[in-house]
């Protein structure tokens, strides 16, 4: 799911829990709910190797998967979207701040039900890890098939860069 989507759909949710929240609880769901997604920055930067810093090819190299979901060679990670990301926001709230933590809990759990959402649309649903453990056992099953899911990333990068 885009960004601007995440973005509006999240506004009308947050709208919607004012009179239940407030706003500042509110404004804390929504920013949850948008900045989950800076993972995929952080990604670009690793596979860019921090040489470009560019938002706007960040999200030029993202568009480009849209086309290719079905692609053997291609296996999601995003690291904030990640059961024990989501487990360790959890357990902070337990254990810590609770209304802080487990507003930013559901933040996160409800761009994950639009992402699950938007997978389940284009049947890419297991096309992304949702664990880190996970992430790492398939990437292990799908090079010893002769796959390289680091391969299509290069690909999308390469390809980014030439428009």
């Amino acid at each position: 799911m885009k960004l601007r989507e995440h973005i509006i759909i999240g506004a009308v949710a947050s709208i919607i829990l004012i009179p239940q929240w407030g706003i500042w609880r509110v404004l804390l769901f929504w920013g949850a709910e948008v900045l989950i997604d800076a993972d995929h920055y952080w990604d670009y930067l690793w596979r860019s190797k921090f040489q470009d810093w560019s938002g706007w090819r960040m999200f030029r190299y993202y568009n480009l998967f849209n086309n290719r979901l079905h692609d053997k060679n291609f296996l999601g990670f995003s690291l904030l979207h990640t059961v024990e990301v989501f487990a360790a926001v959890y357990l902070l709230a337990y254990y810590w701040n609770y209304t802080f933590f487990i507003t930013i809990f559901w933040g996160m759990v409800f761009h994950i039900i639009l992402d699950m959402i938007w997978l389940l649309k284009y049947k890419v649903f297991f096309g992304r890890a949702y664990s880190i453990i996970e992430y790492w056992f398939r990437k292990r099953s799908m090079l010893r098939r002769g796959l390289n899911p680091d391969g299509f990333y290069k690909e999308m990068f390469k390809l980014s860069e030439k428009s």
